[in-house]
């Protein structure tokens, strides 16, 4: 762990290596009824899993449970969401990713073409996004400031 002042903060930088690899597994498919199909999902890593419910009803599918992602023990995130008609098992953290899918329709063929995605979804991947921008650009500050001084110190 590396901990630099840039401006008057505290900065502290851990290194991540690559996450493990992440596998879905349908636990259990009910379509019994015509209109409705419930699957039950479980997202697993080396070290840690997440279990999630999805609800299809009308061509219209929902996530009912493990909405939440779980932070691992290496400090990635482990998390499970409904994106176009597919099951997303995802793991991740600031240096990479991996990722497993289910179509929906492979299990509940009467939903088909389903557009149905979790509420929650674009709101991660935004919060996602703008926390791996504002990190590189930490990063590339503290590199910045730590070559200025090298290069300081040399002359």
């Amino acid at each position: 762990m590396s901990i630099f002042v840039i401006l008057g903060l505290l900065v502290c930088i851990e290194a991540q290596g690559p996450v493990s690899p992440v596998e879905l597994t349908v636990d259990s498919v009910d379509s019994r009824s015509s209109d409705s199909c419930n699957l039950t999902v479980t997202c697993s890593t080396q070290h840690s899993h997440i279990s999630s419910t999805f609800r299809c009803v009308s061509r219209t599918c929902s996530q009912e449970g493990g909405e939440r992602p779980e932070l691992t023990t290496s400090g990635a995130s482990l998390h499970v969401y409904l994106l176009n008609g597919a099951i997303i098992c995802n793991h991740s953290n600031q240096v990479n990713w991996n990722e497993d899918f289910k179509r929906i329709e492979h299990f509940c063929p009467q939903y088909a073409g389903s557009e149905g995605s979790s509420a929650g979804t674009s709101v991660y991947l935004v919060k996602m996004v703008v926390f791996s921008v504002v990190l590189i650009i930490v990063v590339s500050a503290v590199i910045t400031v730590h070559l200025m001084e090298k290069f300081r110190k040399h002359k």
